[in-house]
């Protein structure tokens, strides 16, 4: 009788293997170093998944208004900074209601490395502001210094 394996070259006897498959590990690892790379793509060049990481936010000021045909919207008129902006910038403009006042705050947000050319044909922009009641007799002011902003035809 022969008291070999069954099936010549496997080992039914032998135990499995203990600890965590070697393709666990090779996931894991990949895992990391792809999470580190979009970490310092979003921090350094302010793109992909990550990109908040390499953004700043810059407060701007309003300087004036003008109502809109539209009895909701409003647009807001806001001085650029002396570096201008670049048309991939985003403006964040908000609003708090009253009954009596609206308060708008205008944020630049763009990457840290900013490479556009500082050539603007403007120092201001006008941004749409929807409101959620319409504009009626209420004052308008700044969010930085509460300061009354102008109505501007």
């Amino acid at each position: 009788m022969n008291r070999g394996p069954l099936i010549p070259g496997v080992n039914e006897f032998d135990r499995p293997k203990k600890g965590i498959p070697r393709w666990l590990g090779v996931f894991l690892s990949l895992t990391v170093i792809s999470l580190g790379i979009f970490t310092l793509w979003g921090f350094v060049a302010g793109g992909g998944p990550f990109s908040f990481l390499g953004e700043v936010e810059e407060q701007l000021q309003p300087t004036g208004y003008r109502p809109t045909v539209e009895p909701n919207v409003i647009q807001v008129l806001v001085a650029l900074p002396k570096e201008g902006a670049c048309p991939t910038n985003t403006f964040d403009i908000t609003a708090t209601e009253t009954p009596e006042t609206i308060t708008t705050a205008v944020n630049l947000i763009r990457p840290r490395s900013n490479s556009c050319p500082a050539d603007q044909l403007t120092d201001e922009i006008w941004l749409d502001l929807t409101l959620t009641q319409p504009l009626d007799d209420r004052i308008i002011t700044r969010n930085i210094d509460g300061q009354d902003l102008p109505q501007i035809r």
